[in-house]
């Protein structure tokens, strides 16, 4: 079963560390989601979905060697994650394992991938977001393209590419997002925030 970061490695710990009727008043929440808004040029929305998204196998890996001393270093500055890449093809279908490997449609002569506010992710009261990152049709992707999914990322110092961050040995995916189709036409945009939020309710 497909797992979402609403049920990720923290949120099992905590429970199995908090004693039976505690767990339920605690009720740990979780999430990673994607905000996808497309806008046409002059800034008129023409659609808008919010997705939840899947940890991947590396992702949850990732986590734990960034959270715990392993046999693994953590990693710092630019190779954490940094990235929005997005999927210009049909129908993605990511899953938990089913990330590395696929090659990226993208005929134009954009980039794939962009840094997610400059590299830089905001974190306030446990929630971390990035800017809203501005992909444009005829740029970035093939005008007419179809977008159907977005890859988190490490950047590895840079902006990662779509085949750098979905390959075995390149940037970490930490997480996946199948979002519904969206064709995006002319100088078209579409704008991708990022929140990875691990608080709790507060009693």
């Amino acid at each position: 079963m497909l797992k979402i970061v609403g049920i990720g490695l923290l949120g099992l710990f905590a429970l199995m560390v908090i004693p039976p009727g505690v767990a339920d008043e605690v009720n740990p929440m979780f999430y990673g989601t994607a905000n996808v808004i497309l806008a046409d040029p002059v800034g008129n929305v023409l659609m808008a979905q919010t997705v939840h998204n899947l940890l991947t196998d590396q992702g949850e890996t990732f986590v734990i060697n960034q959270v715990f001393d392993t046999s693994t270093a953590a990693l710092t500055g630019q190779a954490r994650v940094n990235a929005i890449c997005i999927y210009e093809a049909l129908d993605s279908a990511f899953s938990e394992s089913a990330t590395d490997g696929l090659s990226n449609a993208l005929s134009g002569t954009g980039s794939s991938c962009h840094a997610a506010g400059s590299g830089l992710i905001g974190n306030t009261n446990q929630v971390a977001t990035t800017e809203g990152e501005i992909f444009v049709a005829g740029t970035d992707f093939d005008a007419g393209g179809t977008i159907s999914g977005i890859l988190i990322c490490g950047g590895n110092g840079a902006v990662a590419t779509f085949a750098a961050c979905s390959t075995p040995g390149g940037s970490v995916a930490l997480a996946a997002v199948n979002i519904n189709n969206v064709t995006v036409t002319g100088t078209d945009t579409i704008t991708i925030t990022y929140t990875f939020d691990i608080t709790t309710p507060s009693s």
